[in-house]
């Protein structure tokens, strides 16, 4: 057979006619793939925004908060928040306070709908690709019903993850359009889409890899057109993800999270166990966490082992490669789709998060699919008994993932489950206790903090939660009346954070309570250096400056205490006071009638307000 001839047939191989038959299939396919995706994860309508970034994204956001308008409109084209610079994402939480409020379950139900036209373009753009239906569709059903997934889509702060693979997946579509008629304007479209997958989720910056693969499978292009030119033809797209690498790695460094806390041989090697989990994970998906906390240092035989394992792999994907090219190519996305996220660049306190495999494992799903029929190719029933698997897998990924969506159901449940399956986890600690303290759980809380400290102990402590949890069993203690061993806590938090303004506070009450006024002023002034919105330590402090006769300064911090907490009858009743004293009447009775518009059963306003009132007018 000639060249011109095989090329022609691999031609009619990516460009299918369609048929009714086939049309109709594919339909039935999508049509499926709705309904077990939307029943698999139902339970989600009933779960509540977590304590973990969703109150930072939605709920304690005023801009998204204020609902759809010019100016949360500009924040949201501006802001670099939460770490990352994702405009789209950001407009997407405003759009969706706008239509449901603070109804967490809508929003939940807005990111499901997202991920289930996710994986309808996955089905139709490896349909539309390859001329597989089925196989693609097990492809799109392993995505839609993974649990693995389950992170990216159960999580309202994840929304930038299913937003951007939608454009990423948009994008790709676009690209086989521009691959079978190239011209600029399609050019231009798989761009556009590109750029919203960036705006997005800055993650997407591997697609112009992603399509380079696609040009070596199954689009062939690779072998019919001059690699250099491929190349040179996703140049702008590489330029584009230069540029909004750069800006949030800016957004990153601002937000302190790149800061180096492990050097990089120990992030190298969390990497290459990481690659190896990950495929761990997608075959036994089992004791999934919404945190997995760094091991430092890692044991040595779990780094040999993974980096024998991706050794091997990767070898079996070159040399079989050149007979079966989706194994090279989709073990080379599953690689290179996850190289952003893998770590080598520490950003914040995870090993590795299961919402960082939404769109590398594609790359392994689609080895999966067209590997196992292939290799089952002599075999009489081979096609009855891979429908028969392809059922019984996606069965069981249906079901964990439901149970693993119901694990989102509040931000206990979510924390609890992580503290069972995770060991150390300082994150999960952290949170529960302050549920605890929030509560009114003190004593339930005390555990938590103290094994934040003891893992703490394994490491160089790690901030805020070292401090944090330093922090609280001395106020826990505090409050049970162990001034000194609350003092010797207050102190271990700032000796390893010298600007943690609670802590200085703490320490203050106690130096206070023990006659020292002058020790406790000094830890006050500190307090509201380091922490100027600290609206209970101004108070403290204007109360001691007044002990030691020095009303005038006093005043001030009263003052302050209003404008920080200006709803707060306490602090309107004590600047009334500190007003009177300073013989500035007309303005202290402001102040006592403001604080019992808000309280009107404050006793000190009502009683500072009638001695006042009752003096005789000069």
């Amino acid at each position: 057979m000639s060249r011109a001839v095989a090329v022609r047939r691999q031609s009619q191989v990516h460009a299918p006619r369609r048929t009714a038959a086939g049309g109709t299939t594919s339909c039935g396919i999508a049509a499926a793939l709705v309904v077990a995706t939307a029943i698999v994860y139902a339970p989600i309508r009933h779960n509540a925004f977590v304590r973990y970034d969703d109150y930072g994204y939605i709920v304690d956001n005023p801009y998204v908060t204020a609902g759809l308008t010019w100016k949360s409109v500009g924040w949201a084209a501006t802001a670099f928040h939460m770490g990352n610079w994702h405009p789209l994402t950001l407009l997407s939480h405003i759009v969706d306070y706008q239509i449901f409020g603070l109804n967490a379950g809508a929003h939940h139900l807005v990111s499901v709908a997202v991920h289930i036209l996710n994986t309808l373009l996955l089905f139709g753009v490896l349909a539309r690709m390859t001329a597989r239906p089925w196989r693609s569709a097990f492809v799109a059903g392993l995505f839609a019903l993974h649990p693995l997934h389950v992170e990216s889509v159960a999580w309202a702060s994840e929304r930038k993850d299913v937003l951007s693979t939608c454009f990423w997946l948009l994008s790709m579509w676009a690209y086989v359009g521009y691959v079978r008629r190239p011209n600029v304007p399609r050019y231009l479209v798989v761009l556009l889409m590109f750029l919203a997958a960036l705006l997005s989720k800055p993650m997407a910056v591997t697609l112009p890899f992603a399509l380079l693969l696609l040009d070596v499978w199954p689009l062939g292009r690779w072998s019919r057109q001059r690699p250099a030119a491929l190349i040179i033809e996703k140049l702008p797209l590489i330029l584009l993800a230069g540029i909004v690498s750069v800006i949030t790695l800016a957004a990153q460094g601002k937000a302190g999270a790149t800061a180096a806390v492990l050097p990089f041989s120990e992030r190298a090697a969390n990497a290459v166990v990481s690659y190896a989990t990950y495929l761990a994970q997608m075959i036994w998906p089992a004791r999934l966490a919404v945190l997995y906390i760094f091991e430092a240092p890692l044991p040595m035989w779990k780094i040999a082992g993974s980096l024998m394992l991706l050794v091997v792999l990767t070898a079996a994907a070159l040399w079989e490669g050149r007979r079966s090219p989706y194994l090279l190519v989709g073990w080379l996305w599953y690689v290179g789709t996850l190289v952003p996220a893998i770590g080598l660049i520490h950003i914040g306190s995870e090993a590795m998060a299961d919402r960082f495999t939404y769109v590398p494992l594609i790359g392994i799903f689609i080895i999966l699919a067209w590997g196992i029929p292939d290799l089952l190719a002599s075999w009489k029933y081979r096609q009855a008994a891979c429908a028969a698997a392809a059922a019984a897998v996606l069965l069981a990924c249906g079901i964990q993932t439901t149970h693993q969506v119901k694990l989102w159901r509040d931000t206990t449940t979510l924390f609890e489950h992580a503290l069972a399956v995770t060991r150390d986890n300082y994150v999960a600690h952290s949170i529960i206790g302050l549920l605890e303290m929030e509560q009114g759980r003190r004593d339930d809380a005390l555990p938590h903090y103290t094994e934040i400290v003891r893992v703490a102990a394994k490491f160089t402590p790690v901030e805020p939660y070292y401090s944090d949890a330093q922090y609280n069993i001395g106020l826990i203690l505090a409050g049970r009346g162990d001034a000194e061993a609350a003092k010797a806590h207050y102190l271990a938090a700032l000796a390893t954070n010298p600007l943690h303004g609670k802590a200085h506070a703490g320490l203050a009450a106690i130096l206070a309570a023990q006659g020292d006024t002058t020790g406790a002023v000094a830890q006050y002034r500190e307090a509201v250096r380091v922490t100027p919105d600290l609206a209970s330590a101004h108070t403290n402090l204007a109360i001691a400056l007044e002990t030691l006769g020095q009303p005038d300064e006093a005043l001030v911090h009263y003052t302050e205490a209003v404008h920080l907490e200006p709803q707060r009858a306490e602090a309107r009743c004590n600047l009334g006071a500190a007003l009177a004293t300073a013989g500035r009447l007309a303005e202290a009775i402001e102040q006592y009638r403001a604080a019992l518009a808000l309280k009107p059963q404050l006793v000190e306003a009502r009683m500072g307000l009638a001695a006042l009132e009752a003096r005789p007018v000069d």
